[in-house]
């Protein structure tokens, strides 16, 4: 009898303990699955980002040729309609460009954010380098 009461104690602390091993794997495997695809989104709307930089630089040389500029300070991103959509045509997506500062004696953008689903790209020119911040965003309340 007091063998039977001791084995059934073993057995319930080896279901105990076999559970919470396999609860901890499943919590470790959510949170490192969930990290390694933020991750990998963030670096794919990083390599975005530096495609929109491109095709600004791209649009501003065509532009120039026309005595124009890429950057229109009075239009809401900082893009007229036309740059807008040539940007989406060359990109073929959907992200948010809004330039913040141009150069007009280098005829270069020099702070833009590019905004895709959650995550926000911000590009600074800086002292001859450029500098690239990615961030990614959690929606807490939505009323």
């Amino acid at each position: 009898m007091e063998l039977d009461k001791e084995y059934n104690r073993v057995v319930k602390n080896r279901i105990r303990l076999t559970v919470l091993i396999v609860l901890c794997a499943v919590i470790l495997f959510v949170v490192l699955f969930n990290y390694f695809k933020i991750t990998h989104n963030g670096r794919t709307a990083f390599k975005e980002a530096k495609n929109v930089k491109l095709a600004l630089n791209m649009l501003d040389v065509e532009y120039y040729a026309k005595d124009k500029c890429v950057y229109e300070p009075g239009k809401k991103h900082g893009l007229s309609n036309e740059s807008i959509e040539r940007i989406r045509g060359i990109l073929e997506n959907d992200g948010v460009v809004d330039i913040i500062s141009y150069d007009k004696e280098l005829k270069l953008v020099t702070c833009f954010t590019y905004q895709i689903d959650n995550y926000k790209v911000t590009y600074r020119y800086e002292d001859g380098e450029d500098k690239w911040d990615v961030d990614f965003f959690i929606n807490l309340f939505d009323y």
